[in-house]
């Protein structure tokens, strides 16, 4: 099984609200995750040492989108379906 999209988000949170949507209306299946909560503060330290002050954080493999950029979320979309590719074709 090949990797999935991540969508680490926060409560109340707009843009969050918008790569969620965009995603679904992709038909691609991705898994959310909160960056409030406790369990994750190690994956929320990552990210602020990455730079990324803000949600939503989209990720799939080495990809990480911050914010809701229609384009940057469309090439994580893009290449997920090119590993889904690779992955049926094995």
């Amino acid at each position: 099984m090949s990797a999935q999209i991540v969508v680490w988000t926060k409560p109340s949170c707009q843009q969050c609200r918008m790569v969620k949507f965009r995603l679904q209306a992709a038909d691609v299946p991705f898994e959310e995750r909160d960056l409030t909560d406790p369990r994750n503060a190690k994956d929320l330290a990552h990210f602020v040492g990455l730079g990324y002050r803000s949600a939503p954080i989209t990720e799939f493999g080495e990809l990480a989108v911050p914010g809701f950029v229609p384009s940057e979320i469309d090439h994580v979309v893009d290449a997920w379906r090119a590993a889904q590719r690779q992955e049926v074709a094995r």
